[in-house]
């Protein structure tokens, strides 16, 4: 190993195989050998040419009978690879950690009870602490002030599945952290070769503007839908009580134009009846439209039997078998933005069976279950991948499902889809009650 010959080694000392710094050591470590059995330690020792050899002592004690040490005797390994290993290995974390830190996500590594065991510093810097400041720590108790952890945490959902999970996370306004903020959360379970959960990676990005952005958007929606049934309001109550009304006066003046009048051919009468005719079917059109614009069955009737004459109408004019029920609604005093919504979220539920699911039959249930107000609309129909569906939403031109998951936002709703192909389509939307006083 040192590069010299077995007579070069004889007679001489171990002193003879380190530089002064490494003697040293060695002296210290030989010395203990005398008060002790056994030693094991790690010396650099010098070759022949100079060059340096790291090695591993493991010396043991040679005693005589009356238990005076004689010598000793020594296992020398050469450990230059293990260095060269430990080398890389350091320089391998030290790159690791130098990626990690310069990353603008807060990234953790925390055991099973949630304590941080290391984190990144983008993480100490929210809170204005060391990256070892935060070691020991919970992570829900330093991001989002409590005590326990939420029940939607990736992480607690994690350490129940032993899956990745994800989740957008609200943290509040705490000590230590300027405002409010959302993050896109997941955490990945680290497993033993048991299978045992003993760990976790918690990575979190701040999508703060991003939701911002998003809440934003959700209101011009909501104010464009707003403006949107005003104008149809405004619309058809014109179509109603003005070129309704005038199209009526002048299909009773052609049929009364040639009253008392002998000479008139059968011809022109047979032409002014057809003409008669024609403005008829044409006034029913326009209060067809002016009806949907805007249903005046809602200030007549109210809400629950105007869907009920709706759905009748449908299945009438589609030959698809609609079966409305509703439960608890007619004791609700209900403000405008929430019949007419409702009314809507019915009407573009049943457009878009019709143009889409060949559906044979469908179940419309609306219920008051306080505090909610619960619609769910079913169907018989061809049913559809729902992941795939939302993720191409945006590509293609077909705007029921948006328009639908808009107006539940504008109620302060939610809307689910279950749907499978050739299983038919069932969609769920949940809507907090509010009278027309706005009393929740």
């Amino acid at each position: 190993m040192l590069g010299y010959s077995q007579d070069e080694m004889l007679g001489k000392t171990p002193f003879d195989f380190v530089d002064d710094e490494n003697r040293k050591v060695f002296i210290e470590q030989t010395s203990k050998i005398s008060t002790t059995l056994h030693r094991s330690y790690e010396i650099t020792l010098k070759k022949k040419k100079g060059q340096d050899l790291p090695t591993y002592f493991n010396a043991t004690t040679i005693r005589n009978e009356s238990g005076e040490v004689q010598g000793s005797f020594a296992f020398i390994t050469d450990i230059t690879e293990k260095k060269r290993m430990e080398v890389s290995l350091r320089q391998s974390e030290s790159q690791k950690r130098a990626i990690l830190d310069a990353s603008i996500d807060r990234i953790r590594y925390i055991d099973k009870d949630m304590k941080i065991i290391w984190a990144n510093k983008t993480t100490a810097m929210a809170l204005n602490m060391s990256t070892e400041d935060l070691v020991g720590h919970t992570c829900y108790k330093l991001f989002v002030g409590r005590d326990t952890p939420c029940k939607v945490c990736p992480t607690v959902i994690a350490r129940e599945t032993g899956k990745i999970e994800r989740a957008v996370m609200y943290q509040p306004k705490v000590k230590g952290i300027e405002g409010e903020s959302y993050w896109d959360t997941y955490c990945v379970p680290l497993k033993n070769d048991a299978g045992e959960i003993e760990s976790f990676i918690q990575i979190a990005r701040n999508i703060t503007d991003q939701k911002r952005a998003e809440e934003h958007i959700n209101i011009l929606t909501q104010e464009l839908m707003r403006t949107q049934e005003s104008e149809r309001q405004r619309i058809s109550r014109d179509l109603h009580d003005n070129v309704a009304q005038e199209l009526s006066a002048v299909k009773i003046g052609c049929e009364t134009l040639f009253d008392n009048q002998t000479n008139i051919t059968p011809e022109i009468r047979k032409r002014m009846s057809q003409m008669s005719i024609m403005l008829q079917e044409i006034i029913k059109a326009i209060r067809d439209l002016s009806y949907y614009l805007r249903p005046s069955g809602l200030d007549e009737m109210g809400l629950i039997q105007t869907i009920f004459q709706y759905c009748h109408d449908f299945s009438e004019d589609n030959g698809i078998n609609v079966d409305f029920h509703s439960a608890g609604m007619k004791d609700l005093t209900l403000d405008f933005d929430t019949e007419i919504n409702l009314y809507r979220l019915i009407q573009e539920g049943l457009a878009n069976i019709k143009k889409h699911a060949d559906a044979e039959h469908v179940t419309i249930r609306l219920v008051a279950a306080f505090p909610n107000i619960i619609l769910r609309i079913e169907d018989n129909g061809k049913g559809f991948d729902v992941q795939k569906r939302l993720a191409t939403l945006s590509e293609e031109k077909r705007m029921g499902i948006r328009s639908m998951e808009q107006r539940a936002k504008l109620l302060q709703g939610e809307m689910e889809i279950q749907s499978k192909p050739m299983q038919g389509t069932k969609i769920s939307i949940m809507l907090p009650y509010k009278d027309n006083k706005g009393d929740s």
